[in-house]
């Protein structure tokens, strides 16, 4: 008896092992991993590829190779942007730049916890002293520490490890023309805490260029190219129109104010640059009504304003040099027409605000902040305009601060907590 239902128990087992292995079917763990891989690179660096890494040892470890990791570097250079850190236009001790996410998209999902970008961790400066920032690269922060006139020091910061190195100003020089976080010489080395450099523009001939390390500190680097010019002696940080591909532009007021001059942060060297005068006008720094943007496709924008018409020009050929502008063919891309009749019904708008024109305050590849030209002494009424919609909108936060905004990219690849690498499946 025993026998017989041992025999019925084994038959009954071999039937169910049958019946599993008839419908096995294949999943996503029995791909090979070059198979896996192609998958993987299509999410880009994103939160879902961080969570995907995060799921088991398999996947964060082909996430974490070092081909992969080029090459999906090569296949999406751009980071993602989560936000942007303002100045406050009236400044104090208490007033730390703030942090202002981007709206929601399918790359930066609206859950930022905004918490852990504010900058609590900086050290106290006193009540005659106040942070500001003075650029931003990736997913650093580069802030001075300023008195009502003077800058007095550095320091780098990375806001979501709350790591901060201080570095003191260079003897005699003042950065007039501003400071800038760069990448480190070695291309091949990722941007971080211990690989950057720092770029003080002194004027147009003359820049400080800092490195971290033992073999770092300050070098100064004199440029040929402009030091016969003649420059008014009103350029400096004000004249500010734009910082794309590896290079920022300053607009000259002098002569017929088609010329810019231009930093290359790779070399730290000056040069010149002339733009048509129909696309770019002549500049005139209290009003501004020419800036220089880029975009995720590597190509130069001009935005300009032309009376109260917002445009923006192209310029589909790169440029192999800085100062190659003048014979690259340009076309009007967008154009958003009667900024004084589109921005009727936005909040705040009064009857009187474009009566002398609108001024660019700030431009990058996204949005435009624009102001209308008002009295001296009148707070200023800044709206935004989005570059790929041309949408205009008054009630996001960075309407609020009239300035640069500095971008803030999160740091790839990530440092994934030792507990999910060692994660089984």
């Amino acid at each position: 008896m025993a026998t017989t239902a041992e025999g019925r128990r084994r038959r009954k087992n071999r039937s169910k092992k049958d019946r599993r292995d008839a419908g096995a079917t294949t999943t996503v763990l029995d791909l090979p991993d070059h198979l896996f891989e192609h998958i993987l690179l299509r999410l880009g660096p994103s939160p879902c590829l961080v969570r995907a890494a995060a799921a088991c040892r398999r996947w964060c470890r082909v996430v974490f190779d070092a081909g992969f990791l080029a090459r999906i570097r090569s296949a999406h250079p751009h980071a993602i942007r989560v936000g942007d850190y303002h100045n406050h236009i009236f400044n104090d001790e208490d007033e730390p730049p703030v942090f202002v996410p981007v709206p929601a998209s399918p790359a930066a999902p609206s859950a930022v916890d905004v918490r852990r970008f504010v900058l609590d961790f900086l050290p106290d400066v006193g009540k005659d002293y106040y942070w500001e920032m003075a650029d931003s690269r990736g997913s650093l922060l580069l802030l001075s520490t300023w008195t009502k006139h003077y800058c007095h020091e550095l320091l780098v910061c990375e806001p979501l490890t709350r790591r901060r190195q201080g570095i003191l100003m260079p003897p005699d020089f003042l950065f007039s023309l501003g400071m800038f976080l760069v990448d480190c010489d070695d291309a091949d080395s990722q941007l971080g805490m211990s690989n950057f450099r720092i770029i003080g523009a002194v004027d147009e001939t003359l820049a400080c260029v800092f490195s971290p390390g033992s073999d770092g500190g300050w070098r100064l680097v004199r440029s040929q190219a402009t030091s016969g010019a003649n420059f008014p002696w009103s350029v400096d940080e004000d004249n500010l129109v734009g910082r794309v591909n590896g290079c920022v532009y300053w607009g000259i007021e002098e002569g017929d104010g088609t010329e810019v001059l231009v930093l290359n942060e790779t070399t730290a060297e000056y040069s010149m640059a002339k733009f048509p005068e129909e696309i770019w006008g002549s500049y005139v720094r209290w009003k501004c009504g020419s800036w220089i943007i880029g975009g995720e496709d590597g190509v130069l924008r001009i935005v300009r304003l032309l009376g109260n018409d917002l445009k923006i020009f192209v310029q589909r050929h790169s440029c192999s040099q800085p100062n190659d502008h003048d014979d690259k063919p340009w076309i009007l891309e967008k154009e958003l027409v009667g900024l004084a009749e589109a921005t009727v019904g936005l909040p705040g708008r009064e009857e009187n605000f474009f009566e002398h024109g609108a001024r660019i305050v700030a431009a990058n590849a996204e949005y435009i902040l624009l102001s209308p030209m008002l009295a001296p002494g009148e707070d200023p009424w800044v709206f935004s305009v989005e570059v790929d919609t041309m949408r205009m909108e008054r009630g996001h936060e960075r309407n609020k601060y009239e300035g640069v905004g500095y971008p803030f990219e999160l740091p790839w690849p990530p440092v994934l907590p030792n507990h999910v690498r060692r994660a089984r499946r």
